[in-house]
């Protein structure tokens, strides 16, 4: 028990008063407790959940309330793939950003070099897609001119007439 009067969120959800013994004090004491118990407890029941965090050595429960509590939500808004759909999900987004770092590594190698044929190479690697529009498509505000949405920014944009974009480059004109 925490305190006098004061549950832990299983046994709030549980209705029933917490003592010392209860095994969830630890890692549903917080204020969405009752709501990831209930999600706990509705996926995998609070019996096993007890039984899989008193066969886990001590420094090992915190972290197993916290993946089973994650894996308990998960379930609620996806009942067929749960985090499953999330890690692929994380996945599929962590393979295509790295497909993107590769294609600028390319182009910001080329350009450093200054190699003239790497228009030809853009043309098969973009599938003819001009790379300004390939750029623009990956990250529009990294690489697209900013909009004069004020005054004071049109009058920066005035006076700063030696700042270039990337699209400014002149490898970039002929697209």
């Amino acid at each position: 028990m925490t305190g006098a009067g004061f549950s832990c969120g299983a046994c709030k959800f549980l209705r029933r008063r917490c003592t010392n013994e209860c095994v969830f004090t630890p890692y549903f004491c917080y204020s969405q407790g009752a709501d990831h118990f209930a999600a706990v407890h509705k996926i995998f029941g609070a019996s096993n959940a007890s039984k899989l965090l008193m066969k886990l050595p001590l420094q090992d429960r915190s972290e197993a309330a916290i993946s089973i509590s994650y894996e308990a939500l998960a379930r609620m808004q996806d009942p067929v793939y749960g985090c499953v759909a999330q890690i692929f999900a994380l996945e599929q987004q962590v393979a295509s950003l790295q497909e993107e770092i590769d294609q600028l590594s390319n182009y910001i190698t080329y350009v450093s070099f200054g190699l003239p044929n790497y228009m030809t190479y853009v043309s098969s690697e973009f599938n003819g897609m001009s790379i300004s529009d390939h750029l623009n498509q990956l990250t529009p505000p990294l690489f697209a001119a900013p909009q004069a949405s004020s005054p004071s920014l049109a009058i920066l944009e005035g006076q700063n007439s030696h700042s270039h974009s990337l699209l400014d480059h002149p490898l970039m004109e002929s697209f």
